[in-house]
């Protein structure tokens, strides 16, 4: 049977689409293509090849799947080729890629190019990327690289082989009240040392927190949301949209009053993402608008009202993450990790990274004036 060798390949449409994607050389083709008939290779239809460069681990369905749609540019950026959509976020479009200089899987965001374009924005987020690279807490994912290629910008960072705490819930159903308090404990740490190094997360919440298989938790896309809109700064026609509502079921409530965020809306974040892991429901149910006017109303609710079972303690401290006025919450992250210390165990204690003596009750920051609450509440609901 004639063999294909190295003076040419099939004349595949489909194969000269993956040679333009550089994500393989001729010498790779070749090497896997060798002991096949060039004309059934010729004629065989472009999902057969797929499939067969997928099956040999030549390609990842992602890959296979984009060059079957006649995508074949955007596969590498600098040293970086693209493995694997993620999930698509507020910030941007996050990939998996293999890092060609380090041999590591890493995960890849690609940015808003409408946002990068604003250097008032793009600024300030490269210096906040900046030190996210500098915050090397076991409990947040560390950012690796940052980098311009093709005209595209992005954000490289560790990559987290775990579910995040939305799919753990949707897959296993509320977490027990102790281990949802460890979970928590944990973020709190890792905000403590993003606090500490002058940083806001802006964006707590279970999609970006993932739960290891041994029980840790990695706070994700620290230093990446300085990039974000406010959800409730101009009209969207995506504010009805169920799915506008999910991504931001656990902003603060001080995001629809025109202020600044610091640290306590991170804890905001904190306490509605408890409330989540405790009962497996958001705290204010309904569309975008009704769920932020619920919550300019009143603070997250007490977990036990949904869910039998939570002690009253947990209660207590969910509600007063989630207050809904910033002076009634905890006013540091390294606050909740010591109200949390009663249900961490000693070994886990060890590994948060505070020091083994109480801190001193921080001072609060400035309160913030309620501006512009009135009219986002009115163009929200149409009035």
């Amino acid at each position: 049977m004639a063999t294909i060798t190295r003076l040419h390949l099939p004349p595949s449409p489909f194969l000269r689409a993956v040679l333009r994607s550089e994500l393989l050389t001729p010498d790779d083709l070749f090497g896997v293509l060798s002991g096949y008939d060039p004309a059934q290779v010729a004629a065989a239809e472009p999902l057969q090849l797929a499939t067969f460069l997928v099956r040999k681990k030549l390609l990842t369905r992602f890959q296979a799947m984009q060059l079957l749609a006649g995508r074949t540019n955007g596969f590498r950026l600098g040293r970086y080729t693209i493995r694997e959509g993620v999930r698509e976020d507020r910030v941007g479009m996050t990939f998996l890629a293999d890092d060609a200089g380090t041999g590591q899987t890493v995960a890849l965001k690609v940015l808003p190019t409408d946002r990068v374009a604003d250097g008032t924005v793009y600024r300030p987020f490269l210096a906040e990327v900046r030190a996210a690279a500098k915050v090397g807490h076991a409990a947040v994912a560390r950012v690796l690289d940052l980098g311009l290629a093709r005209n595209t910008n992005y954000v490289v960072t560790e990559h987290v082989a775990a579910p995040t705490l939305d799919r753990v819930v949707a897959d296993g159903g509320p977490l027990p009240p102790g281990r949802a308090a460890r979970v928590v404990a944990q973020a709190a740490a890792g905000l403590a040392a993003a606090h500490a190094a002058g940083l806001v997360h802006r964006d707590v919440k279970p999609q970006n927190l993932a739960l290891l298989p041994d029980g840790r938790v990695k706070l994700l896309d620290l230093g990446l949301t300085h990039l974000l809109d406010n959800p409730w700064g101009r009209a969207t026609r995506r504010l009805h949209l169920p799915e506008y509502a999910a991504e931001i079921a656990h902003v603060p409530p001080e995001q629809a009053w025109g202020c600044g965020l610091d640290a306590r809306s991170d804890v905001y974040g904190l306490g509605s993402t408890a409330y989540f892991l405790l009962t497996g429901r958001v705290p204010f149910l309904g569309s975008a608008a009704e769920a932020m006017t619920a919550r300019q109303l009143r603070g997250v609710p007490a977990p036990s009202a949904a869910r039998a079972g939570v002690p009253p303690g947990l209660d207590r401290l969910v509600q007063k993450l989630g207050a809904k006025d910033p002076p009634g919450r905890f006013q540091t992250a390294a606050e909740v990790v010591w109200a949390l210390r009663p249900w961490v165990p000693v070994a886990e204690w060890v590994g948060l990274g505070l020091p083994l003596d109480r801190p001193a009750a921080a001072a609060p920051p400035p309160a913030r004036p309620r501006s512009g609450l009135t009219g986002t509440l009115a163009r929200l609901l149409g009035r």
